[in-house]
Parts: C-alpha cells; structure tokens; sequence
C-alpha cells in the first residue's frame, strides 16, 4: 500500500468510527451517560467520539469493545477481515436453511432469549 492510499485509508476510518461507535452504543441499549460510567469517562468525552471531534484511546476502544460485546475488528471492516466461519457454522447454518418453519420460529426464540439474557 502507498503513501496516499494508507492516508485514503485512514481519511476512511476517521470519517465513518464515529458512527460506528454511535450505532454500537444504540444497540446495545446503552444512553452515554450509562456508557460513560462503565468506562471512567465523561458523557461530554463520549459525544466528542461519536461526532468525530475527538478520537477515543485505543484502550478506551478496547473498553467499548467489552461494553458493546464487539470485537475490535468490527469497529474497522476497512481493514480488518472477519474471520472466515467454522466447518461447523456453515454446518449449522445448512441445516438451519433446511428446517421447516416451526422449528426456525423456535430456534429464533431461543436466540432472541439469549441475546436479552447477555446484556444482563
């Protein structure tokens, strides 16, 4: 990668964080005063983040991370690539696509449960 590509690349990343950061936050529930106090930080500092006034610390990202139950790669797809699914997820996930209907309602059940009891 070149000189002007890296900083395209990291234009990129300072353009579309701050989002991101936003996005993560709202889905998971949390307003930024709650956010705040999980990480030692004011609801100010987090605003400046979100509106890409300021950029947060790479240990604060760390902590959003465990906050928002990400990983890190998720607040960088330009690049960072996800890994690439297990033998067994596409297993799963084949045989999810065959299953009749009342089996997928129980199984969206099952996942809609564990998603709420995560956040607890």
């Amino acid at each position: 990668m070149n000189k002007d590509d890296m900083m395209q690349l990291i234009e990129s990343i300072c353009a579309t964080l701050p989002k991101r950061l936003k996005d993560f936050r709202e889905q998971s529930g949390l307003s930024l005063r709650e956010t705040a106090e999980k990480i030692g930080k004011s609801p100010s500092q987090l605003s400046l983040w979100e509106r890409g006034i300021n950029p947060p610390s790479c240990i604060d990202l760390f902590k959003l991370c465990l906050i928002y139950d990400i990983a890190l790669f998720e607040l960088f797809p330009e690049i960072c690539n996800p890994p690439k699914p297990l033998k067994e997820e596409l297993d799963v996930y084949e045989m999810y696509q065959k299953a009749d209907q009342n089996i997928k309602a129980i199984i969206q059940e099952i996942l809609v449960y564990t998603q709420q009891n995560k956040k607890n």
